[in-house]
């Protein structure tokens, strides 16, 4: 097993979009420091107008805790597709190809390699979730500075700089649980379509249309919100309440953790029963 995970490993680094996706993250985090640095503060004023009438606000808003933030919203979108652009293409890429009934003439169980597949994906989405981080944090500091976190999600919630380093730890952390659930859901939807690119956009419609059902669960599909996975994805945001709402990342990471497990079972299940001279 370790030695099947150690070739698909190094089939992913040979492949070149592999360091697209690393490249388009940098040039996403690039622009958003661009964007806040150029305009960031008057963006903050404006949003905050409506509290400075009511409260005294005083130290630097636009600081690097809040860039990192802003920053993970990314969650959303946009780190999904780059994601997703590589890991809904190492199974279907060698269907398309043919190189995999070359693969399974050795003397290899067909579930050892679809979990090879998944733990690549997942490993991909570790070093990525790694390489976005850094390329965050590091810089923020010297172009903000630190500071106090204002932020307004369900309220307004103001954190001393003491507490947010782990905080963000924990969030990078629950967004790499997000991102390798819908990492291995790409990877389980190219068993049933068989061609990279049908993959990729049946699960970036899966995603958009979760965040359209998630966005209108507040009223057509109230108590539904739960089966969404976008919807889990983005209790991250409980780390940033003044008082963690543990309850609900806790629901959140085990019902991603059990979602990929039900990808990963249904992945077996189907590469048992697919022909692959189909």
């Amino acid at each position: 097993m370790m030695r099947l995970l150690n070739f698909e490993l190094h089939k992913l680094l040979y492949k070149p979009r592999t360091y697209l996706s690393m490249a388009l993250v940098g040039v996403l985090v690039l622009l958003i420091f661009w964007g806040l640095k150029s305009e960031g503060e008057v963006a903050i004023d404006y949003l905050l107008q409506a509290l400075k009438a009511n409260f005294v606000l005083e130290g630097r808003l636009l600081n690097a805790w809040l860039v990192i933030y802003f920053t993970l919203n990314t969650l959303w979108i946009h780190v999904p597709i780059l994601i997703i652009i590589v890991t809904g293409d190492l199974f279907s890429s060698e269907l398309e190809s043919g190189t995999i009934r070359l693969i399974i003439t050795r003397p290899i169980r067909r579930s050892s390699l679809v979990l090879a597949k998944h733990l690549t994906a997942i490993a991909f989405v570790f070093l990525f979730v790694l390489f976005w981080s850094l390329l965050t944090v590091l810089p923020s500091f010297s172009l903000f500075g630190g500071g106090d976190l204002v932020v307004l999600f369900n309220g307004l919630q103001i954190l001393e700089e003491s507490v947010l380093p782990w905080r963000f730890v924990a969030a990078f952390a629950f967004g790499f649980l997000g991102m390798s659930a819908l990492a291995v859901f790409s990877v389980t939807v190219s068993f049933f379509t068989r061609r990279s690119l049908v993959t990729i956009l049946i699960t970036l419609g899966a995603i958009v249309i979760s965040t359209l059902l998630q966005t209108l669960a507040s009223g057509l599909f109230h108590g539904w919100e739960n089966f969404l996975i976008t919807y889990q994805l983005a209790q991250w945001q409980l780390f940033f309440y003044t008082t963690p709402d543990w309850a609900n990342i806790v629901f959140a990471a085990s019902w991603l953790v059990l979602f990929s497990l039900l990808c990963i079972v249904v992945s077996i299940w189907r590469f048992n029963r697919l022909k692959i001279t189909e």
